[in-house]
């Protein structure tokens, strides 16, 4: 049994390092327009495209998370009224806690048609310990896309998220280039441990069935 797990994991384990590469290979890619029909976002998570539009700062979300040093923050999901009549919602990027408000921020308001290049990203479910988003307090702690919709009644809304790409600018806000391509690979940790208590369950078993059997004493 320990063996038959530890041949799956193997085949997990495959299965992983080929998906790291392909996302790496598509995270590489030059970037292209968004296309207006997305049927599969799993074949384009990590993709870099480009959107023009208007953003809608009166709508704009924050998501609690931690940025550069470690320091809390936000992230900005603000909305962007693409030029074909839908809505995007954009990760920004990051700003200190004390620029939550947009009142401390007034330059990172943009007006008029902008144009976006970015990673695309898919929503987000809540982790086993992540505490529960608060829309009514604009308070978000995961990407929660369709509740992010709903929350500021937009209809037409492009099934992923776009995470703009880093701006160089120093000291500029919000910092963008929040997407780090990292996915979790324990599964050699896995394969080691499950083909380890295979060997040590044979090893004792070994042990126990080769030791000379104990001599009986005569008894009168």
């Amino acid at each position: 049994m320990l063996c038959i797990l530890g041949n799956w994991q193997v085949e997990r384990l495959n299965w992983k390092l080929g998906l790291i590469e392909k996302l790496e290979t598509r995270y590489g890619l030059p970037s292209i327009d968004m296309p207006h029909i997305l049927l599969v976002p799993d074949d384009w998570e990590y993709r870099h495209v480009s959107v023009s539009g208007r953003f809608l700062h009166m709508r704009e979300m924050t998501l609690y998370s931690i940025g550069p040093k470690g320091r809390p923050g936000y992230d900005l999901f603000t909305p962007l009224l693409a030029q074909d009549g839908k809505y995007v919602i954009i990760n920004r990027g990051w700003v200190p806690e004390n620029l939550k408000e947009q009142i401390s921020r007034p330059n990172t308001i943009k007006s008029g048609l902008v144009e976006i290049t970015g990673v695309l990203r898919k929503s987000r479910k809540k982790e086993r310990f992540a505490p529960d988003n608060e829309p009514e307090r604009n308070l978000w702690y995961y990407g929660d896309l369709p509740a992010m919709a709903k929350a500021q009644d937009l209809i037409q809304v492009f099934p992923m998220f776009l995470y703009t790409d880093k701006d160089y600018m120093p000291g500029a806000y919000p910092i963008g280039g929040r997407t780090r391509l990292k996915l979790v690979n324990n599964h050699l940790d896995y394969v080691m441990t499950w083909y380890g208590l295979a060997i040590v369950l044979l090893a004792i078993y070994l042990i126990f069935s080769l030791r000379p059997a104990g001599r009986e004493e005569d008894h009168f």
